[in-house]
C-alpha cells in the first residue's frame, strides 16, 4: 500500500486546476473551493518527476477545501473508478503528516514525503 495526495491524468481540453478539482472530488469525495500554487499562480510549471527513467510530467497544484462547506461534511462520497481504491485520511497538516510518514505501515509518495521535509524545514528556518 502507498500513501499520497490526490492525483490523475489530465483529460484532453482539460486545465491542471479543473483537474486537480476533479480528481480530490472523485478521490476524497472533498469539493475544493479554488487552486492556488503560491501568489500570483494557480498551477506550477511542468514538473518532472524521474528524468532519465520516464518521461513523465506533472503539475503541483493546491486545492483549498472549506471543511464548513456543507458538501464536504457528513457522508463524502467517492467516485472512484474500476480498479481504484482509495482510504481518506485527515490529519493536521504539521504533526499529523509527519506521525503517519514516519509511523505508518504504508509506503509514503516522494512527493508527500518532500512535502513533509519542506514544511518541517521552513518552519525551523
Amino acid at each position: 500500500d502507498t500513501m499520497e495526495f490526490p492525483a490523475g491524468l489530465i483529460k484532453k481540453g482539460e486545465s491542471p486546476e479543473d483537474a486537480a478539482m476533479r480528481r480530490i472530488r472523485e478521490e476524497t469525495g472533498y469539493v475544493g473551493k479554488e487552486c492556488t500554487i503560491m501568489p500570483g499562480h494557480d498551477v506550477s510549471r511542468t514538473l518532472c518527476m524521474s528524468p532519465g527513467l520516464t518521461n513523465e510530467t506533472v503539475h503541483c497544484v493546491l486545492v483549498d477545501v472549506d471543511l464548513d462547506d456543507p458538501a464536504n461534511q457528513g457522508g463524502l462520497k467517492q467516485d472512484l473508478k474500476d480498479g481504484e481504491y482509495t482510504i481518506v485520511k485527515r490529519v493536521e497538516l504539521r504533526e499529523g503528516l509527519n506521525k503517519v510518514l514516519e509511523e505508518g505501515d504504508n509506503m509514503p509518495y516522494a512527493g508527500l514525503y518532500m512535502f513533509s521535509l519542506g514544511l518541517e524545514t521552513g518552519i525551523g528556518m
